[in-house]
């Protein structure tokens, strides 16, 4: 009997023993798994480096003390990469929203300066569409003689040199009035309602546009007002804040049909068309110049009067000294707004990148000083390694730092350089074109 309970005891105490060294192994293999999950291979590449952080302690958690804390917990004789691997974990810093900026950063530059877009347009927003219509006065006293030869020849021949210069894209029409009958009492019916498109709203042809001058001479009355009530269903259809219509009336009288030229031109200004109607009175005298004006002013445009062909070629030609000087505003403008955008890219560039390299260094001097307390407290097998890879890691960013910095740096010139070149290769074009 008793020897029954001494074995009972003797095997109670064997599996109560291997109980507890099978527990304390199993215990063991846990934690160095748990140890194993906790602290992961750090990255070798510069992309890894860069995208393996934050690290416990990165940034504004960085807490010396709390640190050295954490180190005192490791074991003793770390090899230089175990080391390294702690201090990744708890000291890497968060590269990954100053490359994203970076990567969201656009090198291109692209003006978007709007263009002078017509004649005699008002200051504001240049159209992208223009609209211009001619209404020349054929009546009898067209036919009469002023320095440098017949009004009407001169008026055909200041018109045309005037159309051959629009714009780039801009519709041109020219509608005659007055051009029936004669100027006598007998055809004055005949000769008021004569108004006429001898060229249709379109784009300028040189050889259409001359044949249509040929088409008529100076015979009749002055029609000016049924003229403009006509222009409107010229431009019929021609609206839009992206339109400018605009007409120019060569006359060297007033209304001499009964109409109301003040009542048309404000009806066709306030229309849908919105269109801007202009006088050039040509050898007018002083009580025509009133009327004119007024229909002018009806009309939201101007009023100007000449004496001779002479003057009437400067004043159109005025039309397109103005382009040029809106043309050099024009490539002033853009010119500074391609410097300005290089300037603003290029700071963003030069802040990213500074901020780069700032946080590469923080990093850098944190983790030396992390090594050096190791180091202190002899848990390092090679202390000398560690810092090699340390310092492997510093270089490795720093060096992306800096081809990155050029890469962009460069981008961001070229393209400045290739803007401005448009925007200066854009403005001789036009310039050319208006000077010719």
């Amino acid at each position: 009997m008793k020897r029954a309970l001494l074995w009972m005891l003797i095997l109670c105490l064997v599996f109560s023993s291997g109980c507890s060294l099978l527990s304390g192994q199993n215990v063991d293999k846990a934690d160095k798994k748990s140890d194993e999950e906790e602290v992961k291979q750090a990255a070798t590449d510069v992309e890894g480096m860069l995208r393996e952080g934050p690290g416990k302690y990165a940034g504004d958690k960085y807490d010396e003390e709390k640190v050295k804390a954490e180190l005192d917990k490791l074991p003793d004789n770390l090899t230089a990469d175990e080391a390294y691997n702690h201090l990744v974990a708890l000291l890497a810093e968060d590269y990954k929203p100053i490359l994203k900026e970076l990567d969201a950063l656009d090198p291109t530059i692209k003006t978007n300066i709007k263009e002078p877009g017509g004649v005699n347009v008002p200051e504001g927003e240049l159209p992208k569409q223009v609209n211009v219509e001619i209404l020349l006065d054929a009546s009898g006293s067209m036919a009469g003689r002023v320095s440098g030869g017949v009004k009407m020849d001169l008026a055909k021949k200041a018109i045309h040199d005037f159309v051959s210069k629009l714009p780039e894209g801009a519709q041109v029409a020219l509608r005659v009035y007055g051009h029936k009958g004669s100027n006598q009492q007998k055809d004055k019916e005949l000769s008021c309602k004569s108004t006429e498109v001898v060229y249709p709203l379109g784009a300028y042809d040189k050889s259409s546009f001359q044949k249509s001058l040929g088409k008529f001479r100076p015979t009749g009355w002055t029609p000016l007002a049924a003229a403009i009530e006509q222009a409107k269903n010229d431009l019929s259809g021609k609206t839009g804040e992206n339109v400018e219509n605009i007409i120019y009336v060569v006359s060297d009288g007033i209304e001499t049909c009964g109409g109301d030229p003040v009542k048309a031109a404000k009806e066709l200004h306030e229309s849908e068309i919105q269109a801007i109607v202009n006088i050039i009175g040509f050898d007018v005298d002083n009580e025509g110049q009133r009327a004119l004006k007024k229909v002018a002013e009806a009309g939201g445009g101007k009023y100007t009067t000449v004496s001779t062909g002479e003057d009437l070629k400067k004043h159109l030609e005025g039309e397109y000294r103005r382009l040029s000087v809106e043309w050099m505003d024009w490539g002033n403008k853009s010119y500074l707004d391609a410097q300005q955008q290089w300037t603003d890219k290029w700071k963003k560039l030069t802040d990213l990148t500074t901020l780069l390299s700032r946080t590469n260094h923080e990093e850098n001097t944190r983790m030396l000083k992390a090594k050096d307390y190791l180091e202190s407290r002899g848990k390092l097998h090679n202390p000398d390694e560690l810092y090699d890879k340390i310092s492997n890691r510093w270089e490795k960013i720093s060096s992306y730092e800096e081809k990155r910095y050029k890469e962009l740096d460069k981008i961001l010139e070229e393209e400045k350089i290739k803007e401005q070149k448009r925007v200066e290769e854009k403005e001789k074009e036009m310039l050319d074109q208006y000077d010719h």
